[in-house]
């Protein structure tokens, strides 16, 4: 029976370094994206998937029980690198949430110790924004500044991980290695696809064991491996089907919760096995420990005492969770405790689990267990009433399709009594239906419609399904449909701007101002960050005549993206059609600044220059129009206006020959002055 001081056991600690080891010392964190502890030989293994990482564990500590905290990419990492529950760093899924300034990281701390510090990640979730890059003298994550661009193989990011380390490898480092290959979707490299053609994951995992093996290889080379400090660890395991989950995220089953943790401190010769429950969090106060660092009021407990023989507590209750479909759908979280022998999943149908008798976890004892549930149940942390406070505003459409691309879904609902007692193993059709359409939205999307309209039917309120259809029937035209589907969306309480965004253009496209006024004020109102909502606000109140709205709205867009250009054209013709001409010129300097390509705002700034009798500068301006759009009407009248006043008269003649050339109709006015000014040019 489990001990009724389980709860003590989560006190927050101080950790500090212990005399066995020296600080100084390398320190390589090796997190290796959603590998189950199940396809590595060291763990029990026969397919023969991992020969160097079972190499590895041969001179290093196997924990045979650690728990992920999370099985999805940024929420575990944070774990990883804080020490901290999600709870309390904040970090619940991969869409929307950042890690707050304030939360202490791992490299922070080993790097106020002398270590020069650097990570090399693989995927996408882990982008710098992400707030993990703090304490990272160097965060190598540039390939994601492609357009596009998800992950990068493994075989890269130990190549860039060595070529840092040669150069650092004399004084004292701490390098994070971050290998993503595993994660959906599973396209393993030559030869490993055709000799995994079956098993796509299990071929991404040979390959990066591969990847892993030439890494220690060429640690050994430069004479860093033996002196180094070097953890093996996966964010998450993967579901692979099992419990009717396609991947990872949503249950807390061994599948994706129990994570493979292989520790080698320096020198070590001999492989050890360590079969009490550990936790992700217990990695952060380990390395700083090592370090000759401490970490303050963490929920994880360093590992050193267990690697020097230590006997541990097989019931220490580790823990795991997901909000996953709780943030996206309003249905109930999962949390769950995991001692050696049990594991306890509260849900609106909780779980017991015998782990010796049923690893695979397909015999509910509850009912056998009522009191150690309920013993169990209590070493749960208190649950907060929401989530929201930590997320960031909404992810950018760019953002929001490479997460998709990797079977992630952004969004959220507002969770209700109703929605909360839905426990998400019993709408697991809904979600596999889901991710199905997810997978499919670019290669088929036929198939795509059919698989939100199949979840639809079995969850006839799901607000993703209602919205992803609703896209759909915008896209295609169809204005009726796609609003009524987005209407419904919002009734059942999902949240996403594009929403609202979208019938803000169906309202404007049926002429209904005020109703595309109302959209777009709920679209801002869910996320104050979204430029684009922010600039057709501005665009909508400046065609009102609501000159303080609109600036207020461009000011907004231009808060939420400063490097974007067009709201400070658009608050430019603001402040011209106010008379506020410096203003108006400032924003249009503003405006080219940020993209000297946008002939619109070369060709006002221009147009402002002539007026100040500046046509020197106004040349220069219409020509940038012209190198951007070459047969643009106004910035060749423009330009040969300037050119008259400079006296360059053969230049005039030759643009305002091209304006008359290519001036639409509705030009008829400025076509007669360019005319007018070629006779004057011709009887000189």
């Amino acid at each position: 029976m489990l001990p009724l001081t389980l709860a003590a056991c989560r006190a927050n600690r101080t950790v500090q370094a212990p005399d066995a080891i020296p600080p100084g010392r390398p320190i390589i964190l090796i997190t290796i994206d959603t590998l189950r502890a199940d396809r590595l030989g060291s763990y029990g293994s026969r397919l023969g998937l991992t020969p160097a990482l079972d190499r590895f564990a041969q001179r290093a500590t196997r924990f045979s029980a650690a728990v992920s905290q999370v099985p999805l990419t940024l929420a575990a990492h944070t774990t990883l690198l804080t020490g901290l529950h999600p709870a309390r760093h904040g970090v619940r899924t991969n869409d929307r949430f950042r890690l707050a300034s304030h939360v202490p990281t791992l490299a922070e701390a080993i790097r106020g110790r002398g270590y020069t510090t650097a990570a090399f990640i693989g995927g996408y979730p882990l982008i710098a924004s992400s707030g993990l890059s703090r304490g990272f003298d160097r965060y190598d994550d540039e390939f994601l500044k492609k357009p596009g661009v998800v992950e990068r193989p493994a075989d890269d990011v130990v190549d860039s991980a060595l070529g840092w380390i040669e150069q650092v490898r004399s004084g004292p480092f701490f390098a994070w290695v971050h290998l993503f290959d595993p994660h959906s979707p599973y396209t393993p490299p030559p030869p490993f696809a055709a000799s995994h053609s079956g098993a796509p994951y299990d071929g991404e995992v040979a390959y990066t064991d591969a990847a892993a093996g030439r890494f220690f290889e060429r640690l050994q080379r430069l004479d860093v491996f033996t002196h180094a400090t070097v953890v093996v660890v996966a964010d998450h395991g993967e579901s692979l089907g099992e419990h009717g989950e396609r991947t990872h995220g949503t249950f807390l089953y061994d599948s994706t919760v129990r994570v493979p943790m292989l520790v080698k401190t320096p020198d070590s010769s001999a492989s050890r096995v360590v079969d009490v429950p550990v936790e992700v969090a217990d990695v952060a106060p380990t390395l700083a420990a090592l370090a000759g660092a401490s970490l303050s009021s963490i929920d994880g407990q360093s590992l050193l005492p267990l690697i020097g023989g230590a006997p541990g507590d097989p019931d220490r209750p580790a823990y795991a969770e997901s909000y996953y479909q709780n943030i996206l759908l309003g249905w109930s979280p999962l949390r769950a405790v995991r001692t050696r022998r049990w594991k306890f999943v509260e849900a609106p149908r909780a779980e017991l689990y015998d782990l010796e008798a049923d690893p695979y976890e397909r015999q509910n004892r509850i009912d056998d267990h009522a009191a150690l549930a309920a013993g169990l149940g209590r070493a749960l942390p208190a649950q907060p009433d929401s989530v929201a406070a930590h997320r960031a505003p909404a992810a950018a459409a760019d953002s929001e399709d490479r997460l998709r691309s990797l079977g992630y879904v952004s969004g959220s609902t507002i969770a209700t009594a109703a929605t909360r007692a839905i426990d998400p193993k019993d709408r697991v059709n809904v979600w596999a239906a889901i991710e199905d359409g997810v997978d499919k939205m670019t290669s088929d999307p036929a198939a795509a419609q059919h698989a939100f309209t199949r979840a639809l039917a079995l969850d006839t309120g799901n607000g993703l399904a209602l919205k992803y259809l609703g896209d759909w029937s915008f896209r295609d035209g169809r204005l009726h449909e796609a609003r009524e589907r987005y209407q419904r969306a919002i009734a059942a309480g999902f949240r996403h701007p594009d929403v609202f965004v979208n019938l803000a253009s169906i309202a404007e496209r049926e002429s209904r101002i005020e109703d595309v006024r109302a959209a777009l004020a709920d679209a801002v109102r869910m996320d104050a960050s979204d430029a684009d909502a922010w600039n057709r606000l501005g665009l909508l109140e400046a065609r009102r005549g609501a000159a303080a709205a609109a600036r207020n709205a461009f000011a907004n867009a231009i808060a939420a993206a400063p490097d974007r250009a067009e709201p400070y054209y658009n608050l430019a013709i603001v402040e011209r059609r106010a008379g506020n001409e410096a203003l108006a010129q400032a924003r249009l300097r503003d405006a080219v600044a940020r993209n000297a390509a946008y002939p619109e705002a070369q060709y006002e700034l221009g147009t402002g220059y002539l007026l100040a009798k500046q046509p020197d500068r106004a040349l220069e301006a219409y020509r940038a129009a012209l190198a951007a759009r070459p047969d643009s009407p106004e910035a060749l009248f423009g330009a040969a206006r300037a050119e008259l006043d400079l006296g360059r008269i053969d230049e005039a003649r030759r643009d305002y020959e091209r304006f008359v050339r290519v001036a639409p109709a509705q030009y008829r006015q400025q076509v007669a002055a360019a005319r007018e000014a070629l006779r004057e040019m011709s009887a000189r």
